[in-house]
């Protein structure tokens, strides 16, 4: 006689599936196996349907009656604890920790997974990359729950029909219960290289956590200096736990942790399904739809690193944004803001059709060249990873010019001013003259062909196109431009040394605000512009335009 308690859980679980069947942490690439997976944070219960081509539950339906469940289900205990400190934001570390499969993955990319309690870590994601992270994961076990084998016997089914005309692949034949729990901590730095040195310093403080849950009077022995720089971190919860209020700083997150190993309950009653195990139903019934085939791995990755590319060109976008450049020159900011707005809808765009081609791929209607195209697609447009870079990149160097010139004019007593409005309606001004930068709001062609592309015909139009950036100049900052403005850097100087009267006022601008219009020039009569632009043609235009 079969003596449940004399096996372990392990045991069990190979014997209920007979054949020798093969426990994988990968989805199965056939419809004869059965799939582990994550259950991030869903209602997983023994004996409910699971369609695996879009990755959902289907409630409300059962193979067996609730008596039949009961009444051969083993439960054995299970006691595991895990501790871990990550500084990596990376789709594939967070999928390593919440240990989600790389179709499972892919689903969740594709938005056709709900998540939940602790796995809706996976969605949080840094907005800088100045933004130090680090991520204390605490995942805790408790017990396994399995069908008996007679449950999966040919013609034990209690409810045969529901083989007909249901779209349900597998049933759950196996749940691991615990709960898993993630604290985010950030903080803003001043660089990169202060971010990874923060981090690095944090991280040796982070791990002395580890021996609180075991020891609840346990100290975390911090001197002063460390102790400052953790209070600088704020804190993001997700958990399993419900708790009364969510921690926000390093000592809330301190205080909770130090209660975790309670709020399972003292049965364990507090516990979530954590990993759960599906058994092919064509092994039933050969009517029950099947997993026809499953995504490689290769697809699978180019998918989600297409996807963190995107995340980052939307960190490089928000680093641009509190830059001293973006907040002094409206255009600069405008363009950035533009870029990253239409990436975040392109991604949008992206996530979505995979969503529409995974459950077709996996049952058998579509091939997997079908994911293939929208892969080469995103390659030829405009929103491919080298295109953007190489955007952001031309903007850096803009940046940094335009900071030098600012700098220099600050030498000279000269700052960025907004209010030239105010200067020329003063009485007591009779002369203004403006160094203006009227290149910065020249239009980007770049922009113009990425909203084209959002645009459904424009998505026809340029699905073939190749959007090479190197053979297209969007960039205001030629060499001759920057030759221009040293040139006018260096008339401006002398003008303001030979200047001594109080009613000239020297002031710097981000536009050419003088107007187009002849029939008002004799309002701003008393003013002179130099301009810095890249109309190389006409020197005298580029140099100054003035009438006293």
């Amino acid at each position: 006689m079969f003596d449940l308690k004399s096996c372990s859980c392990m045991n069990v679980l190979n014997f209920v599936f007979v054949f020798q069947l093969k426990f994988m942490d990968t989805m199965a690439s056939s419809d004869n196996e059965t799939i582990e997976t994550a259950a991030l944070g869903r209602p997983f219960q023994l004996g409910m349907l699971y369609d695996s081509r879009k990755d959902v539950l289907i409630p409300g339906v059962t193979l067996w009656d609730l008596d039949q469940l009961q009444n051969n289900t083993s439960v054995q205990p299970q006691h595991n604890t895990e501790f871990n400190v990550t500084t990596s934001d990376s789709i594939e570390e967070k999928s390593n920790l919440l240990k989600i499969s790389g179709s499972l993955k892919l689903s969740l990319l594709g938005g056709l997974v709900n998540v939940g309690g602790s796995a809706k870590y996976f969605q949080d994601t840094k907005k800088s990359h100045k933004q130090a992270r680090m991520t204390l994961q605490y995942k805790t076990t408790t017990k396994f729950e399995t069908f008996t084998m007679s449950h999966l016997a040919h013609g034990q089914v209690s409810h045969p029909n529901v083989f007909e005309d249901n779209p349900a692949t597998h049933v759950v034949t196996a749940i691991l219960y615990g709960a898993g729990d993630y604290f985010v901590f950030d903080r803003e730095s001043s660089s990169e290289d202060d971010k990874k040195q923060v981090e690095g310093e944090a991280n040796l403080t982070f791990n002395k956590l580890k021996f609180l849950t075991a020891n609840a009077e346990a100290s975390l022995n911090m001197n002063e200096e460390e102790k400052a720089a953790v209070e600088k971190f704020s804190c993001t919860f997700h958990g399993d736990f419900k708790l009364p209020s969510n921690p926000t700083s390093f000592n809330e997150a301190v205080s909770v942790y130090r209660n975790l190993p309670n709020m399972l309950g003292e049965n364990g009653e507090h516990a979530v399904p954590l990993r759960v195990w599906l058994y092919p139903l064509v092994r039933l019934d050969s009517r029950a739809a099947r997993l026809q085939r499953d995504i490689s791995n290769a697809l699978i990755r180019n998918s989600s690193e297409t996807i963190e590319s995107l995340n980052q060109i939307e960190m490089r976008c928000s680093d641009i944004l509190k830059d001293i450049t973006a907040t002094t020159f409206p255009a600069m900011e405008k363009k950035v803001q533009d870029l990253m707005q239409m990436c975040k809808q392109y991604k949008l765009d992206f996530m979505q059709k995979l969503g529409k081609v995974l459950p077709s791929i996996r049952g058998g209607g579509k091939e997997e060249s079908a994911l293939e195209d929208i892969l080469k697609a995103h390659e030829k447009s405009p929103f491919n990873n080298k295109d953007l870079n190489q955007w952001l990149k031309t903007k850096g160097r803009e940046s940094d010019t335009l900071k030098s010139f600012m700098k220099q004019l600050e030498k000279l007593g000269v700052k960025m001013d907004d209010k030239l409005d105010d200067l020329l309606s003063d009485l007591d001004v009779r002369n203004v003259v403006c160094f203006s930068f009227t290149s910065v709001n020249q239009p980007d062609s770049f922009l113009v062909k990425l909203s084209n592309h959002l645009k459904p015909a424009g998505m026809v139009d340029t699905a073939g196109e190749s959007s090479d950036l190197q053979t297209r100049n969007t960039e205001w900052l030629s060499t001759d431009t920057r030759q221009t403005m040293r040139k006018q850097l260096q008339l401006f100087e002398e003008l303001k040394k030979l200047s001594s009267s109080d009613d000239t006022k020297f002031i710097s601008h981000f536009d050419f605000l003088l107007p187009l219009s002849d029939g008002l020039w004799f309002v701003y009569s008393h003013v002179m512009y130099v301009c810095c632009s890249d109309d190389d043609d006409d020197d005298d235009d580029v140099v100054m335009s003035h009438c006293c």
